[in-house]
């Protein structure tokens, strides 16, 4: 159990800014859901709309700034979610001591791992691979040829980093020959990676993933592909030599070899990116079209 006056303490630590309205301190015994509240426990608000009528009585709620609800104890945050998480890392969250290597893992002789990096189970990690500090990576990865992970990353189970791309030339009686690749991968520092992704390594140069970029399940980054700095990559394809911006969102999208998505724009869900994309724009659509400014 913590107490809301324990949690102020962890706040103020963290730089955080907050507010509290609060009748009296109580024992806090975990936390849950709005949807499925728990007696005694700390939740979290984001929108006031579902709740106006049917409001359990709340022990203690993490609240978006702006939304008000008759609720006796109460945080209120510029960015309710990063705080209610943070509280529930800090105070709840059980630490897993785990072994560094995992069971049936092959680590390659020339791979050069960081310290406290962690590598789940049945991993093949071989090549020319360079993994920094802090970095975790879970079951059944494959990593190969040539690779540079950067620090604080994470990498989820069945995930492929390195592999050739699929590149072809066609000669005169119609056989296609596949391109030996010569380049590889360059991931920044915390990067996540979630399961199922592949990211090919380049043929000249090297495939690039930017620092604080977050990629979501079953992505395809092709090879020759450059992804800047903080930008989120959700279960989409990539083809050949794309290039995303910084900040930008590609949401449940297929981008056709050779285009680029200029910064700070959004990709909307079920869109197919024929042409570039300039920066600070909204695009949706098959083929994509810019609807609007992105905010």
């Amino acid at each position: 159990m913590v107490t809301i006056a324990e949690i102020e303490v962890f706040l103020k630590q963290e730089r955080q800014e907050y507010k509290v309205q609060m009748a009296k301190d109580v024992a806090i015994q975990g936390f849950s859901s709005l949807d499925n509240y728990r007696s005694g426990t700390m939740t979290w608000i984001k929108s006031a709309d579902k709740w106006k009528d049917n409001l359990p009585d709340i022990a203690l709620c993490i609240v978006q700034e702006g939304v008000e609800l008759p609720i006796s104890n109460q945080i209120i945050c510029r960015n309710s979610k990063a705080v209610f998480f943070s509280l529930i890392e800090h105070f709840f969250a059980r630490k897993e001591e785990e072994e560094p290597i995992g069971k049936n893992t092959v680590i390659g002789s020339h791979v050069q791992l960081g310290r406290n990096v962690r590598i789940g189970h049945n991993c093949s990690i071989t090549g020319d691979v360079v993994i920094g500090d802090d970095t975790v990576i879970s079951d059944n990865v494959v990593i190969k040829n040539k690779v540079r992970i950067g620090k604080r990353c994470t990498i989820q189970a069945l995930t492929m980093i390195g592999e050739d791309g699929f590149g072809a030339y066609e000669e005169e009686n119609h056989r296609k020959v596949m391109i030996k690749h010569y380049g590889g991968v360059t991931i920044g520092n915390d990067v996540f990676i979630s399961s199922h992704v592949d990211i090919e390594r380049g043929t000249i140069d090297d495939t690039y993933i930017g620092d604080g970029t977050k990629i979501a399940p079953c992505t395809l980054i092709a090879h020759n592909t450059r992804v800047d700095k903080d930008a989120v990559l959700i279960c989409s394809h990539l083809y050949g030599s794309v290039h995303v911006g910084e900040n930008s969102w590609v949401v449940g999208s297929i981008v056709k070899n050779q285009c680029s998505v200029g910064d700070n724009t959004m990709i909307g869900i079920g869109s197919a990116v024929i042409h570039d994309v300039e920066a600070g724009k909204v695009a949706v659509g098959i083929p994509a079209r810019i609807i609007r400014e992105k905010i």
